[in-house]
């Protein structure tokens, strides 16, 4: 290889480095800044517990078992709490957004190995600034850790599809369970449904037929159900959930016979193009052209096109949909996005791809411009609401917006310093603007919007308040599920007290209701916590035994609606005036 081959060589690599750096800054940047949301809870709680315990297959909220999930994510977080020393909101999140890192990582070297390297590269660009990918990959919960192990499974398979020997079968069903034993079987069929038209058209399935994958196979079914029976063996008396049941009811049932998520059959015809936001225009040209022009593609491509077509019909045909369970999908659909955009000159002179690709263009320029003009608009005539200003998220804003724009002109002048490809040059710009408005999103003015708030310092004051009231003296009013979140950021070493609230309670005696009764009523230092929409609706007999406001509540976001406002939390102290605090449980958070 000459000087300027080994030139060449090293723009790619030095390229290839600077995507997986920026995956890094865009998933790990202020991971920890925001207080937990939604189903975050459930992760940190649990963990929680586990550690609190030392019961590492039996998890639990509030000291009730919840086997809604395999155990791995959960040991995953327990791991590195117990290196750190804390457990807190980066740390339930770091597996996520090391899961995230691997997407971006697998989905390049398919790319690179099946097509090219720039191929690789810009699949990985779309994948690292997609909506599905930085959002889930910034959030506790097992839905990147499920894309990331069969990302790399599928990888793996391609690495060695030339060599099926029982360490490659070993290795495939060890990465394919492991994922399976994050969120669930689906990892294992999605994964199947990758390597399936592959193993057909080359007549490779019949090698998983042999002993030596049929061994293999038997080693990782092993693997996985081992956790499952090692909780059931050591259940506790009291522990009535069992993960083998629940992975039968939240899978299998679930796609059957839902008992909940039931969205329309049509969901996933707009998730798809959402979760890939920003990259959708482009993308649905790439479909379209890949369609039309499919018999021009190579064998890969086609297999390629045959996945996304079965994984899109395997999620439609399961009858409980969410817009999120369908994230699998996106990496193969940036795979095709590239190599549609690598191809461009095979299908002159048809217009679908050039128009796709300035439509796309005009999306994420005017992206940047309309925020730079809305803020400024915003900061030159502040608006206020709930009494919070928006300039300084004006001024964020703008930042933002003006950054984009000086990496779009940035990266236009030195992409040819980076790649000697046509195609990879243009894309190069629209991958920084992508960068920068997506990253500046997620990072920064989330984070922004979120200080208003005054989330952190709601959090703060209930750790303070309830550091010394024993646990069956705070009362969690909850309807539906208990909120995990909130029993996390209490960090008692027991079980707080748990009311259920009623939109219409019975006649007397109504337990739900004596039981609200009979702790208002009490003269102990006790405090409740509850949504203000649920205080405001109790009836007089209750409310009248409560302070006429909250201690105090969790602040609103500006342009909130009125209903969102009755969501916010508040914690009612009682009896604080006349009775000295006990030493009761210290919050546990921290360890």
């Amino acid at each position: 290889m000459n000087r300027k081959q080994n030139g060449f060589a090293e723009r790619y690599e030095r390229l290839d480095i600077v995507i997986l750096v920026l995956s890094c800054v865009l998933v790990f940047y202020a991971l920890g800044d925001r207080a937990l949301w939604g189903a975050e809870g459930r992760w940190a709680e649990i963990t929680r517990e586990m550690l609190l315990t030392g019961d590492y297959f039996h998890p639990t909220i509030n000291g009730e078992p919840y086997f809604d999930k395999p155990l791995v994510t959960y040991w995953f977080i327990a791991a590195i709490s117990l290196i750190s020393g804390t457990l807190n909101e980066f740390v339930v999140r770091l597996p996520s957004a090391i899961a995230g890192i691997a997407a971006v990582w697998a989905t390049l070297r398919l790319g690179r190995r099946l097509w090219s390297p720039e191929v690789g590269r810009i699949a990985a660009m779309i994948l690292l600034t997609s909506y599905g990918l930085i959002s889930q990959s910034r959030m506790a919960a097992a839905d990147t850790e499920n894309l990331a192990t069969v990302m790399l499974a599928i990888l793996w398979y391609w690495s060695r599809r030339d060599k099926l020997n029982f360490t490659t079968f070993l290795v495939l069903y060890l990465i394919t369970f492991a994922g399976s034993l994050c969120k669930g079987p689906v990892a294992a069929v999605v994964t199947a449904i990758g390597i399936l038209p592959d193993a057909i058209a080359g007549k490779r399935w019949k090698a998983f037929l042999r002993p030596a994958s049929l061994f293999a196979l038997a080693i990782g079914i092993a693997i996985y159900f081992a956790p499952f029976i090692w909780s059931s063996k050591t259940n506790p008396v009291s522990y009535t959930s069992s993960g083998l049941v629940l992975v039968w009811q939240e899978n299998i049932q679930r796609f059957f016979s839902p008992f909940d998520h039931k969205a329309p059959m049509y969901t996933y015809i707009h998730s798809v193009p959402m979760l890939i936001l920003p990259w959708a225009p482009v993308f649905i040209t790439a479909l379209i052209a890949g369609a039309k022009y499919f018999a021009r593609l190579d064998k890969n491509a086609h297999w390629l096109i045959k996945v996304i077509v079965l994984i899109f019909v395997f999620f439609t045909l399961s009858g409980s949909r969410r817009s999120y369970y369908i994230l699998p999908i996106i990496p193969f659909c940036a795979l095709l996005t590239a190599v549609i955009l690598t191809s461009m000159k095979e299908f002159s002179p048809s217009r679908i791809i050039p128009v796709g690709f300035n439509i796309q263009k005009g999306i994420l320029f005017g992206a940047a411009v309309l925020e730079l003009a809305v803020f400024l608009v915003l900061l030159i005539v502040p608006p206020r609401s709930a009494g919070v200003s928006l300039v300084g998220i004006s001024l964020v804003g703008i930042l933002v917006a003006l950054a984009a724009i000086a990496a779009a002109l940035v990266t236009s002048r030195t992409a040819r310093l980076l790649t000697v490809q046509p195609e990879e040059k243009a894309f190069i710009p629209l991958a920084a603007v992508a960068f920068v408005v997506m990253g500046g999103f997620f990072c920064v003015q989330q984070n922004t919007l979120e200080e208003c708030r005054s989330e952190r310092q709601f959090i703060s004051e209930i750790q303070s308040a309830m550091a010394w009231i024993p646990s069956d003296r705070i009362v969690l009013m909850y309807k539906g599920e208990v909120d995990a979140k909130m029993v996390f950021y209490l960090g008692k070493g027991s079980p707080v007290t748990l009311l259920r609230y009623k939109d219409k309670y019975a006649g007397e005696p109504d337990p739900d209701k004596m039981a609200i009764m009979s702790f208002l009523q009490s003269d102990r230092l006790g405090a409740l916590i509850a949504q203000v929409r649920y205080v405001a609706a109790l009836p007089t007999e209750l409310s009248r035994l409560l302070p006429a406001v909250p201690t105090f509540e969790e602040k609103p976001l500006p342009f909130e609606s009125k209903d969102s406002r009755q969501e916010r939390w508040g914690v009612w102290l009682l009896n604080s005036q006349n009775t000295t605090p006990s030493r009761g449980d210290k919050t546990t958070n921290e360890k």
